[in-house]
């Protein structure tokens, strides 16, 4: 490990700020991706770039819950008393 000053990884909470809203589960997430894929008789290889937004279907893999990936977003966004 290098010494300069890596984030640790812990789960999806700490790297994407995603947990599932119903059961708080954060290990894996089942999201939908696009990618770009070169397509020959052989079959696909992709080309290794994909991409996800928060419209993006997403799934817990715990409990199966189901939604967007921005419903799976961790609002870190405090409201402030007045």
């Amino acid at each position: 490990m290098s010494s300069t000053t890596a984030k640790p990884r812990c789960d999806l909470r700490s790297e994407y700020d995603m947990a599932c809203p119903r059961c708080g589960q954060a290990d894996t997430l089942s999201v939908e991706i696009t990618c770009t894929a070169t397509l020959s008789i052989n079959g696909t290889e992709d080309n290794g770039d994909h991409y996800w937004d928060e419209a993006s279907s997403c799934g817990c893999d715990a409990c199966d819950y189901r939604g967007t990936a921005g419903e799976f977003r961790i609002n870190t966004v405090k409201a402030v008393q007045a």
